[in-house]
């Protein structure tokens, strides 16, 4: 009896962290992300993100269309309808899930600092930093994430971001 209820109970905990997350993130690689993402948040003076399930939730739908009927192959959501207009977007894919964890997205995008000097951003200039860039975007408030395995064990991860940074002729922070 014991050790069916000691089941019950860690079957049940291991079912709260998508409750929490909003996705099939776990809630210590969520944690592991937003921690990341302040602290270079922390680094240009821009205020903490918050965890949004909400987001979470749409990063999930995307990251499960990539895996599954794009062929595991990334593309960004056209900006279609009111959450594509709303919503700021980073998508990162490595080849084995093994080898690459979700943290691995948010490290990725900050690599991408070595592109970015402080200037506003321009039609030249935002694309090579622009992942970085939406992280520290200073009016951002919220962040979510979703993540897939392809069928050949490849690993999506999909971060979406309220309200989208990126703007033409703004400074990110």
């Amino acid at each position: 009896m014991t050790l069916v209820l000691l089941l019950a109970i860690n079957f049940s905990l291991a079912q709260i962290p998508n409750n929490i997350t909003g996705s099939k993130i776990s809630l210590d690689d969520a944690k592991e992300i937003l921690a990341h993402h302040n602290k270079v948040r922390k680094n240009v003076r821009a205020a903490a993100l918050v965890w949004s399930p909400k987001l979470s939730a749409y990063a999930q739908s995307w990251a499960n269309y990539l895996a599954g009927s794009n062929n595991c192959e990334i593309k960004h959501r056209t900006n279609c309808g009111e959450d594509g207009k709303n919503y700021g977007e980073n998508i990162f894919w490595g080849s084995s899930s093994d080898a690459y964890k979700p943290i691995d997205a948010s490290l990725s995008w900050y690599s991408e600092i070595k592109h970015y000097s402080y200037r506003k951003l321009n039609e030249n200039n935002w694309e090579p930093a622009g992942h970085y860039t939406q992280m520290v975007w200073k009016d951002t408030k919220e962040v979510g994430v979703g993540v897939a395995i392809c069928a050949n064990g490849a690993i999506i991860v999909v971060a979406n971001y309220y309200p989208a940074g990126n703007v033409i002729g703004q400074y990110p922070y």
